[in-house]
């Protein structure tokens, strides 16, 4: 779902002009400029992730639990994968914050709420947006019948990889760090999953009333694997194609 999210994040940072000014030589109007068009583009990406879809009959009943069979396995040496045209990222339920499983030569570049904050059961994720930065992110998600809800996001980092490959879109990616992680502040979104875990899962994600949300809805599969170091078992997307002439 989160990396569904950094998509459209993605393509909307592309789409947006650049923050210029009408005055480019005072620094106030420039100021000014810069903080309509985030607020703009803020706005625009919330309803754009948010957009609803069709309501689905029964979508919180059925579905599979992930979470339950991971720990099954052991949640101390089991991970999620998840695994899609626009990359690979990992998922680890543990108590344990971002930082005990960053490898030691990452940089973390920003940051977002707090990793003391106390949670139930809370859930990590290692999302890369291209293989120079990784979107950490630490939240928790609760069991609500058939399908699994999270109110959102309490702590994030963005982390940069030394040496790494600069990409087309990196300028842009610690703005869209921030938006990302704003544009879905205090809305509650619920997962449904299907399938098992011989067979990996896919899941949808919806609205609190049933209806899809298609944009943060993708085609990736869901597996359980062991644990192993996190830049071992992420891939970042792959670069756009040359645009052709």
């Amino acid at each position: 779902m989160r990396r569904r999210a950094w998509m459209a994040a993605a393509a909307l940072m592309a789409a947006m002009p650049a923050a210029a000014a009408a005055q480019p030589n005072a620094e106030q109007d420039i100021q000014i400029s810069g903080a309509e068009t985030f607020r703009r583009a803020l706005a625009e990406l919330r309803e754009r992730m948010l957009r609803p879809g069709e309501r689905v009959e029964d979508w919180d009943r059925g579905g599979a639990n992930p979470d339950a069979d991971l720990r099954a396995a052991g949640a101390d040496d089991h991970y999620f994968l998840n695994s899609g045209d626009d990359g690979v990222s990992v998922g680890i339920l543990t108590a344990r914050p971002l930082a005990d499983f960053a490898p030691a030569g990452w940089r973390v570049v920003d940051s977002y709420g707090s990793a003391a904050v106390r949670l139930p059961s809370p859930q990590l994720d290692f999302v890369p947006l291209s293989a120079r930065y990784v979107f950490a992110s630490r939240g928790q998600f609760r069991r609500r019948g058939d399908i699994d809800c999270t109110p959102g996001i309490t702590n994030a980092l963005l982390y940069e990889v030394p040496g790494a490959a600069a990409g087309a879109q990196d300028e842009a990616i610690p703005i869209m760090f921030r938006l990302l992680i704003l544009a879905l502040e205090g809305q509650e979104v619920c997962v449904r999953s299907d399938g098992d875990a011989a067979r990996g899962y896919r899941s949808r994600a919806f609205l609190p009333d049933g209806r899809l949300l298609p944009e943060l809805t993708g085609e990736s599969v869901t597996t359980i694997v062991p644990a192993a170091p996190i830049d071992r078992l992420i891939v970042p997307p792959r670069p756009p194609a040359p645009p052709t002439s």
